[in-house]
């Protein structure tokens, strides 16, 4: 009752900074686990709405802090009569002898009582509020957990972190708030029947003044929450875009889009503040709060067996929205235990929605689907989990020693695995951001052997590694260790086709043929001509080569690179990690953070006139009751000029009043808005290392009593992050989740992080409460005091008008030295803030400590020449064209474009002078047209000229240019999303053009098409390509072979094939003896 529990808390913070291994773990009351489970109980056997659950829940607390505040009201009524009494006694009637020292300790006994029912109200409702909160995210994440592909794209990732970090606080405040809407009206009545007994009829007067107030008031509430819906509207739209940002800023950044998404984010923030603004004013004319609740809804899914199937599909029909652009039509599939079945076709045949299909991610409309067995799943856009690779492989299993060590084997990660820092215990970035691609997904394979399922659904995982690497993995990974294993693979690896028990050719999202590679040979002529394209790719036709030998663009640009960068040693593992710790301020914050604040657009001005404001309106409340008290029984002031007075002064001091809270709100939203422009500028300035070894959570989520209670502040902050981290990759990677079963483990590591949060605000709040009741005990002493010492004094030493106006104070000094010690607490607590965001408005000075990945590369790009870049998986490829871009910063050497040095060029002018066609294919949510055109500098007929590449009859098959993108993309095929990245490339014409396996989720047909058009229309331009598949730099001026970060080969393609020991040539020779192995079975 009287929080003694929170001493030896409180005595540690003023020891020594807190810690969250000090802060004691929560009753299992009060774990979100037991909250979760009582709250399903309550919506299993009830069908009341999502509030009348909650009340439900919470009934008893309800209850019991309901008594509390009731008594609160009692005591606190009880105030003004002891004080109607008092005066009475100084006037000389007492209604009997030491009637006045009985009053002293009945006003001591009342002021202690509710102290005591106001301090249980509030922490009770605090914590409450708390577990409401708890059980809310539990259930956000849950329900995000079930929702399917098709309906994750009606809320994207950044809705549902706005679900999870702002409106489930919104609803834990209620709790705080309900008694409020009773209490409030109770203490009202009860204040008329005191005032009614003390001056009679005169009542009417007050009792019109409140109904015209709340009349008045009225349309302000309405009002209030109008803005409150728009407000959070525009919150949503504006975290949502940053999110997407913030995620996405690789490919903003090497398209040179900052700005203008900075832009957008800018514009959306100024629509927030302009709801903001409204909001905030209407709070200084009303206390009025409305608050909103987001309705929760249920979400099941079902799974059947068939044991001699462990796949069974008859007449199956599935479509991922109500549009049918993208449905599986009249699917037949029966695949036995045991068997490998490749899945093949043309870009966006329906191949990865087919796998999604069996993983009961698409919706089925008709027909009938069985799965049996355990399942593991690979997709095609690698998910790796922010932690080491060994968590990643283990992915919530047991450690097995020989069959981890098998699994890499099987893998090809060993070598991968000693050249990392700290092996198998080094830290992987957020996505995989320190990773090449191969071994991403390299990780994603050994992570589904490692699963021992008994179902493997494989969507195209060789295509992010070279020929030498894929061979390898079919070899060991497909047809060893995965032997007895039922597989299905999509490919576009032709060669590997023959080895399979049976192959489906796909085509407009139906399965056209299905029978073994021989026997489709025989039957398909679209099997023959996918076949064919292979077999022109492996005998490099030289007639659909473009000649690059004609004139020279005088457009044309040399690149040269020379870097140098020197062996590092790795001296400490806990500084050279990728991912580290969340940095927390510990002791005070300093003048630092207000001097910061201040300093935002006039802030002291704005500070210094809401002081002198705020004094003149204190000193105008203290001339109009000493002007009452001194004149209320003189004769000599009549009453007309008594009450003209005090109105005149009362209306001096509301203006103050309502001139403070104008600058107030002012203040804050001018701050908030440089503020936030500001850091927005940091985060999109800041260096790619800062987004790797930063988890985007983190980034969206930021005395003896005040020593403890800044510290849990702080930590509620960093533990928040968590939260919010954990949850932004369930959401990314909830196919892969759901696909190897882990949501319980999922499920319980978010619990186990919403306990870690609940913690420290839990005793936050209870040490504020601490800190509350002996400061109104404190100034209960004070008041009985005041009241002993004027009893003591002889009649008519005071005046009865002085003695009432001493004791009126001594009353309100309880609230108002309360008000004035929680405020300074209050504010010391909530200026963390600044010193969270101060944090990352230093970012851009933030570097990265890491050995050297490129070593001694020295080589040049004559303008207009054709580059190819081959190389193993991991051997560097990638970051030498992030080194163009200026991603990564070399640590010696310089390279330069037409003999300037890149590092003296503007990172804008520089990006958007480069065409890229990346790696990953991103796309952001919008149209197809922003996604071609974010900026709008093209029209629609510019845009419709990129049909060449082979995505205007899936365009014009939708909505056109208007065709709804999805966040990720994902209502798109990678292949797809390709096409539309090589579309950018065409409408900026770029005089450098950097493909980065721009085709490697194509098929060989559509490669070839594409690889055509490149070289015809950017045949004046400078093109480097990245590539695995060597036929598609095999036309190149010059190949560069790299090898573990060197320079191995640098050559025309056509010598290295001619010269013995050539790296180049082995990579080739192994390809054709590959590729030739498979087309000699089918002959």
């Amino acid at each position: 009752m009287l929080f003694w529990w929170m001493n030896p808390l409180i005595k540690k913070g003023y020891e020594k900074p807190l810690e969250e291994t000090d802060i004691p773990a929560l009753g299992i009351e009060d774990e979100a686990g037991t909250q979760y489970s009582m709250f399903m109980n309550k919506i299993d056997a009830s069908k009341s709405s999502l509030f009348w659950i909650i009340v439900s829940c919470y009934k008893r607390e309800i209850l019991v802090s309901g008594f509390f505040a009731l008594l609160k009201v009692l005591t606190l009524s009880a105030g003004p009569l002891f004080l109607k009494e008092f005066i009475n006694v100084s006037s000389g009637k007492e209604a009997f002898k030491h009637e006045g020292f009985v009053i002293v300790l009945g006003l001591l006994f009342s002021k202690c009582l509710e102290s005591l029912a106001q301090r249980q109200w509030y922490f009770r409702t605090r914590r409450v509020g708390v577990q409401v909160r708890s059980l809310l995210s539990a259930a956000i994440y849950r329900k995000q957990q079930k929702l399917s592909c098709s309906a994750s794209t009606e809320h994207s990732s950044g809705e549902i972190m706005n679900y999870l970090m702002v409106d489930t606080y919104r609803i834990g405040e209620f709790p705080f708030w309900f008694h409020r809407t009773w209490t409030t009206g109770l203490q009202l009545c009860i204040a008329l029947m005191v005032l009614y007994n003390a001056v009679g009829p005169a009542t009417v007067a007050s009792v019109f003044v409140i109904v015209l107030t709340v009349m008045l008031n009225a349309p302000l509430a309405k009002q209030q929450q109008n803005i409150q819906s728009k407000l959070m509207e525009a919150q949503d739209m504006r975290l949502k875009t940053m999110s997407e940002s913030l995620t996405n800023m690789k490919i903003l950044k090497l398209y040179a889009w900052e700005n203008h998404f900075k832009g957008v984010i800018e514009q959306l923030r100024e629509l927030e503040l302009k709801w903001l603004s409204a909001f905030q004013l209407g709070k200084a004319y009303t206390s009025v709060l409305f608050w909103a609740s987001p309705a929760l809804d249920q979400v099941s899914m079902e799974y059947s067996a068939h044991s001699q199937y462990p796949i069974a599909i008859k007449s199956g029909c599935f479509s991922w929205d109500s549009s049918e652009n993208y449905n599986l039509r009249n699917i037949n599939l029966m695949v036995k235990s045991g068997t490998k079945v490749a899945i093949c076709g043309e870009v966006g045949s329906g191949k990865s929605s087919l796998l999604a299909a069996i993983l009961g991610e698409v919706p089925r409309t008709d027909g009938v689907i069985q799965v049996s067995g355990k399942i593991a799943y690979v997709s095609q856009n690698a998910w790796i989990q922010t932690g080491s690779v060994k968590d990643n492989i283990l992915f919530g299993s047991t450690m097995d020693k020989p069959r981890y060590e098998e699994t890499l084997k099987f893998c090809s990660l060993v070598h991968d695995l000693e050249i990392l820092p700290f092996g198998d215990l080094t830290q992987i970035g957020e996505r995989g951001a320190n990773l090449s691609g191969g071994q991403k997904q390299r990780i994603q394979l050994a992570r589904a052997l490692y699963h021992d399922a008994d179902i493997y659904l494989l969507d195209d995982p060789f295509s992010s590694v070279d020929a030498h690497t894929a061979t390898s993995l079919f070899n060991e990974y497909v047809m060893g260790a995965l032997s007895e294993k039922t597989v299905l693979l999509v490919t576009h690896q032709v060669e590997f086709l023959h080895a399979f028990d049976s192959v489906l050719l796909m085509s407009q999202g139906q399965i056209m043929h299905a029978a073994s590679y021989q026997e489709l040979l025989l039957s398909s002529r679209e099997f023959q001509n996918l076949v064919n394209a292979h077999k022109d790719i492996v005998n490099f036709p030289n007639d659909n080569m473009v000649d690059y030998n004609g004139d020279k663009s005088p457009f044309k640009r040399e690149i040269a690179v020379v870097l140098d960068g020197g062996k590092e040693s790795i001296k400490n593992a806990e500084f050279d990690q990728l991912i580290r710790r969340e940095e927390r301020e510990i002791g005070g914050t300093g003048l630092k953070p207000y001097l910061m604040y201040l300093g935002q657009n006039k802030g002291y001005i704005y500070a210094i006139l809401v002081a002198i404001a705020n004094i003149a309106f204190t000193s105008g409340q203290l001339a109009q009751n000493s002007w009452l008290a001194a004149n209320i029984q003189n004769p000599g002031v009549s009453t007309f000029n008594l009450v003209q007075v005090y109105t005149a002064i009362g209306i001096g001091s509301i203006m103050f009043l309502l001139f403070r809270a104008l600058l107030a709100v002012d203040l804050g939203l001018q701050t908030s808005r440089s503020l936030f422009s500001q850091l927005l500028t940091a985060l999109f300035r800041a260096p790619m290392s800062f987004f790797h070894s930063t988890p985007i959570g983190r980034i969206l989520s930021r005395r003896y009593y005040l020593a403890s209670s800044k510290e849990l502040m702080r930590i509620n902050g960093t533990t928040k992050s968590l939260v919010a981290n954990h949850l932004a990759e369930s959401i990314s990677g909830a196919v892969t989740v759901r696909a190897f079963k882990q949501e319980g483990r999922f499920f319980a590591r978010f619990l186990e992080l919403i306990d870690n949060n609940a913690s420290p605000s839990i005793h936050c709040f209870a040490a504020t409460e601490w800190l509350t009741q002996r400061l109104e005990i404190m100034a209960t002493a004070i008041l009985s005091s005041s009241a002993f010492i004027i009893t003591l004094l002889p009649q008519g030493t005071l005046s009865p008008g002085v003695a009432g106006m001493v004791l009126s104070y001594g009353l309100s000094l309880n609230m108002l030295f309360l008000f004035s010690i929680q405020n300074q607490c209050s504010l010391a607590n909530q200026i963390i803030s600044v010193e969270r965001i101060s944090q990352y408005m230093d970012i851009v000075k933030y570097t990265q400590d890491a050995s050297p990945v490129l070593k001694g590369v020295s080589c040049t790009f004559q303008g207009g020449d054709k580059i190819g870049i081959v190389g193993r998986t991991g051997s560097g490829k990638t970051t030498l064209i992030n080194a163009i871009f200026r991603l990564v910063k070399p640590s010696g050497g310089k390279i330069t474009i037409d003999g300037q040095d890149i590092t003296t060029m503007g990172l804008h002018d520089l990006r958007s002078r480069i065409g890229l066609i990346p790696q990953d294919p991103i796309l952001f949510n919008g149209s197809i047209r922003y996604n071609l055109d974010p900026h709008g500098h093209f029209s629609d007929k510019q845009i419709w000229e990129v049909g060449k590449c082979q995505l205007d009859e899936v365009i014009n098959e939708k909505q056109g240019l208007d065709s709804l993108v999805v966040e990720r993309g994902s209502n798109w095929s990678m292949g797809q999303r390709q096409l539309l990245c090589l579309g950018r490339a065409l409408l900026r014409r770029s005089r450098i053009l950097i493909l980065d396996e721009a085709t490697a989720s194509m098929d060989n047909a559509t490669d070839a098409v594409i690889q055509k058009t490149v070289r015809t229309e950017f045949k004046d331009s400078t093109i480097i390509t990245i590539a695995h598949r060597i036929p598609t730099v095999m036309d190149c001026t010059r190949v560069l072979v790299v090898n573990d970060g060197e320079m191995v080969e640098y050559e025309e393609p056509q010598k290295l094939m001619q010269t013995e020991g050539s790296f180049f040539k082995e990579l080739n020779e192994y390809r054709l003896k590959i590729s030739r192995a498979g087309l000699q079975i089918s002959s």
